[in-house]
C-alpha cells in the first residue's frame, strides 16, 4: 500500500514547500499500482504532516473499488500507464507507507484535464515560478534559493507531453502550455501577466508578448576612469511587439507594499524605477495595490501600453464596432475579461 497526492492538493503542495528532487538523482520507476485511499483519521493526519490543513487532497487509486467517499479527500481512479518519473517519493508520516507526489509536469497535465485553459495556465505559471508560499513571511510569498529550484519549466513540460502521448489530458495541455510565462515572483504578477497576455477569446487584451522577471542591463554612472557602469534590474512585467519590423517595449512594476511617503521601501522602488526609465525605447509603468483592485484602471493602463507598442485596439471585430453585432461582441469581450479579473487577478490564487 502506498498513498499518492495529485492534482490541485499536488500543485499546493509544491507551492508551500522546497522541491524535493536532488538534481541529478536518478528518475523514480514507481508505479500507481498499490496506491489507496487514507481514511478520514488517515487524512487528518496526512494534511497537518503536509502543512495542506484545510485544502482537500486530492490521491491517485489504481482500482475503481478502492475509491473513498470523504468531506476532505477526492480519490482518481488511474489505470494508465504512466510515463516514468511521475512519481516523486517525498517523506512519509508512516514507517510502513509510503508517500508519493505525482511530478510538477503530472500535476499540470491532471489540472488541464480537469478545467479551464485559463486556471491551467495560470497552474503551470506557478510550477514554472520563482516563488513559493509562505504564511508566515511578509506578504505570504518568499522567493526560492539557489538550492530551491522552481519544480518545473515549460521545455519541461512540453518534454513530459511528448512522453505522455495517448494519456488523457494532453491536448489541453498542450494548448494551455502556449500561454505559459516562466519566472513568475509572486501569484499577482501571474494574473496580470495573463490579464494583459492571453488572446481576447480567453478574457486577455492580448498587448504583446509577455517576459516575467528579465534581467536589464541599465545605466549606473561612471568610474573614476570615465569607463560606463551598469546595473541589473529586474522590472516584473515587459510587454513587447514588432510595428513595421521595429520592436517596442513596455515594463510594468508591481509594488505590493504601495509605498508610504519616504519609506525606505518607497526609496528604493523610486530608484528602481527611474534606473530602468533609462533603458533605450522602454516604457515604464508602476502599478500599486489599489491599482490591481481596480479593473477599469488595469484596462486604462494596458490601452496606454497598447499605444505605445504601437498595437491596433482588440478584439479585431469583422462588423462596425457600434453596430449591434459589434455591441453584442465587444459585451461579451468584456465579460470574458472581468471573469479572467475576478479569477486570477483581483482574486490571485495562492495555492
Amino acid at each position: 500500500m502506498k498513498y499518492i497526492l495529485s492534482h490541485t492538493a499536488a500543485v499546493t503542495w509544491y507551492m508551500r514547500h522546497e522541491f524535493p528532487r536532488i538534481r541529478g538523482e536518478r528518475t523514480s520507476r514507481a508505479s500507481v499500482a498499490g496506491a489507496s485511499a487514507p481514511d478520514a483519521s488517515s487524512v487528518a493526519r496526512l494534511q497537518w504532516f503536509l502543512r495542506l490543513e484545510g485544502i482537500k487532497l486530492d490521491v491517485l487509486v489504481d482500482d475503481l473499488s478502492k475509491r473513498r467517499h470523504l468531506k476532505n479527500l477526492n480519490t482518481h481512479v488511474c489505470t494508465e500507464s504512466l510515463p516514468e518519473g511521475s512519481l516523486v517519493s517525498i517523506p512519509s508520516c508512516w514507517d510502513e507507507i509510503p508517500l508519493y507526489v505525482v511530478s510538477p509536469e503530472l500535476a499540470f497535465l491532471q489540472v488541464a484535464c480537469g478545467s479551464t485553459l485559463q486556471a491551467a495556465v495560470y497552474t503551470g505559471m506557478a510550477l514554472c515560478s520563482d516563488y513559493r508560499i509562505d504564511v508566515l513571511a511578509d506578504g505570504g510569498v518568499v522567493q526560492r534559493a539557489p538550492s530551491d529550484r522552481r519544480p518545473t519549466s515549460v521545455s519541461g513540460i512540453g518534454r513530459f507531453l511528448d512522453r505522455a502521448q495517448g494519456m488523457k489530458g494532453v491536448r489541453p495541455a498542450r494548448r494551455a502550455l502556449r500561454y505559459v510565462v516562466e519566472h513568475a515572483w509572486s501569484p499577482k504578477e501571474s494574473g496580470l501577466a495573463m490579464f494583459y497576455g492571453l488572446p481576447c477569446h480567453y478574457g486577455g487584451m492580448h498587448i504583446g508578448a509577455v517576459t516575467l522577471n528579465p534581467s536589464v542591463e541599465v545605466y549606473a554612472g561612471r568610474d573614476m576612469f570615465g569607463e560606463v557602469k551598469t546595473e541589473t534590474r529586474y522590472p516584473d512585467i515587459v510587454i513587447s511587439a514588432y510595428n513595421k519590423g521595429v520592436r517596442y517595449d513596455v515594463a510594468f512594476d508591481y509594488d505590493a507594499d504601495s509605498t508610504h511617503e519616504g519609506s525606505a521601501k518607497a526609496v528604493k522602488d523610486r530608484h528602481r524605477a527611474n534606473a530602468i526609465a533609462t533603458v533605450r525605447n522602454l516604457v515604464h509603468f508602476t502599478l500599486v495595490t489599489s491599482d490591481i483592485s481596480d479593473f477599469n484602471y488595469l484596462v486604462l493602463m494596458g490601452e496606454r501600453a497598447r499605444k505605445v507598442l504601437k498595437q491596433r485596439r482588440k478584439p479585431s471585430l469583422n462588423v462596425p464596432r457600434d453596430s449591434v453585432e459589434g455591441r453584442k461582441a465587444l459585451k461579451a469581450y468584456r465579460e470574458r475579461q472581468i471573469e479572467l479579473f475576478d479569477s486570477f487577478v483581483r482574486g490571485a490564487r495562492d495555492f
